[in-house]
């Protein structure tokens, strides 16, 4: 019987894989290890880490995360269309952001300082096709702010702000007779300080001509999720979702324990 050498297959070349297919490859990869750990393999890995298309959606709001923003904005060669910066954003990175990311169409922004506060309004125009922004915490400019989205954001559809204060001006600037609200199709002020006047100006209107497909205020201070009135102007809405909404803020438990209590709601107010 002859002799059958047995011939290994011999591991696959990944360094000489064609760019198209590394860059494939690595849309499975963590932000992470695609900003500091592909690139060093060697000069293949490095050219196809470096293609903007791996760069267009950016979620940097974990902390580790947050020294790669300014690689990351670079990679992308001003084509990031999905971004979320990280919390204690500096005012340089956010002008950096303004900058280098003209064509953001979703935006998720942290809390920022009172100077960084005051100045959004001016940061938007860059910003003219937003469809969807996202705050942490209301601006106390917001009213500005509307007025800015309405006048150089005209896709923006969704806003999303999930803290803060609801003031009779801010809720003015959401109503249904202003520009921004002609606009959005949805808007959500979970977890916001949300009185109930404020909330009902809000409401007025949002079956017109460009009515909201859906508004979620769940677990808000500031009016009860049981109120009649604000469950009726609110069926106009294909999806209305006020659940864990309350008049007042009361520790879980039993309220006249005479412990202290204090949470976000109030310091918001305050």
């Amino acid at each position: 019987m002859a002799d059958r050498t047995t011939r290994s297959t011999p591991p696959p070349q990944w360094a000489e894989l064609p760019t198209d297919c590394l860059v494939h490859v690595f849309r499975r990869l963590d932000l992470d290890e695609l900003a500091s750990a592909a690139p060093l393999v060697c000069r293949g890995w490095r050219r196809a880490a470096a293609d903007p298309s791996l760069w267009r959606a950016l979620d940097l709001r974990r902390d580790h995360l947050a020294r790669f923003m300014p690689l990351c904005v670079a990679r992308a060669a001003g084509t990031v269309a999905d971004l979320a910066l990280p919390p204690l954003l500096s005012s340089s990175e956010l002008d950096h952001v303004a900058a280098e990311c003209p064509a953001l169409r979703r935006l998720a922004l942290p809390e920022l300082p009172p100077a960084d506060d005051a100045r959004l309004p001016s940061l938007l125009p860059r910003w003219r096709r937003l469809t969807h922004l996202e705050l942490d915490s209301k601006p106390s400019s917001f009213p500005a702010v509307a007025a800015a989205l309405a006048l150089h954001c005209p896709d923006l559809a969704v806003l999303r702000v999930t803290s803060g204060s609801v003031k009779p001006e801010d809720a003015a600037a959401m109503a249904a007779a202003s520009p921004l609200r002609g606009r959005l199709r949805s808007l959500c002020l979970d977890r916001c300080y949300l009185p109930r006047q404020e909330l009902l100006a809000i409401l007025a209107g949002c079956g017109g001509a460009a009515p909201l497909r859906e508004f979620t205020a769940r677990f808000c201070v500031g009016f009860d999720d049981k109120d009649e009135e604000v469950l009726a102007r609110g069926a106009a809405i294909e999806r209305f979702d006020i659940g864990g909404s309350r008049l007042l803020d009361e520790p879980d438990g039993d309220a006249t324990n005479g412990d202290d209590y204090c949470d976000s709601s109030y310091v918001d107010v305050i």
